[in-house]
């Protein structure tokens, strides 16, 4: 079940990041263009 998964996969990311959550690159801007027209992500 996607959501089971979903769960599973965000507590791995957690786990990963508690220990130093100040490494973890959290201003990464993976979208940083976007189609013509197309609504910004980080506006």
């Amino acid at each position: 079940d996607t959501v089971n998964d979903a769960t599973i996969i965000n507590k791995a990311v957690e786990e990963t990041i508690r220990p130093a959550p100040a490494q973890y690159f959290w201003v990464h801007k993976r979208f940083k263009t976007r189609p013509e027209g197309e609504d910004a992500f980080y506006d």
